[in-house]
């Protein structure tokens, strides 16, 4: 049995370069931007990018096996209908991930001692003081809200990068003005 290079390399490279692909690709939907000196800011996650990165990986792994390798064994349809199927439950959870990055450097939010600053639902850039804050819930998909006396929502991923330091300042400083916290 001699040694087949591409049989090996292939699934490899395939699920590599996936991964590799939609990392970049998140690079492009999320770019990393340079805080202001003194202020947070919120952006994605670890879990977002090991989301991303595995999910399409595993997701162009599987890809190569099903038009590639195959299989010989008596169920081989079965099976590879059941690949088939992993692999678009694998890259809806990257677009997923991506969906998710998207929304957090959509929001650029950045805060500040006792200010926050966001994009809000119509792409508008608004400032609001944090004291401000009427409520502080999570919403269905677990994400925080946090709605302005002037109804202005600000919503925050709980796996994003700066999203625990920004609830933190937010319930220090709107529990004391009487918010109705979490």
């Amino acid at each position: 049995m001699a040694f087949d290079t591409l049989q090996f390399w292939g699934p490899i490279l395939a699920g590599t370069g996936a991964g590799a692909l939609c990392a970049g690709l998140g690079r492009v939907v999320a770019p990393r931007r340079k805080p202001k000196p003194g202020w947070g800011q919120v952006r994605p996650g670890a879990l977002h990018w090991t989301g991303l990165t595995l999910s399409a990986g595993l997701a162009g792994l599987m890809a190569y096996v099903g038009a590639f390798i195959g299989s010989a064994r008596a169920d081989g349809a079965t099976q590879m209908q059941v690949l088939w199927w992993l692999m678009v439950a694998f890259a809806i959870g990257a677009a997923f991930s991506l969906l998710q990055m998207y929304r957090i450097a959509r929001a650029d939010i950045v805060w500040r001692g006792g200010k926050v600053q966001f994009n809000g639902a119509g792409g508008t850039r608004t400032e609001r003081q944090i004291a401000d804050v009427m409520s502080l819930t999570r919403s269905a998909s677990g994400w925080f809200v946090a709605m302005f006396d002037d109804g202005a929502v600000l919503r925050i991923d709980p796996y994003a990068k700066g999203a625990e330091a920004l609830m933190d300042r937010l319930v220090e400083i709107a529990g004391e003005g009487g918010a109705t916290a979490l």
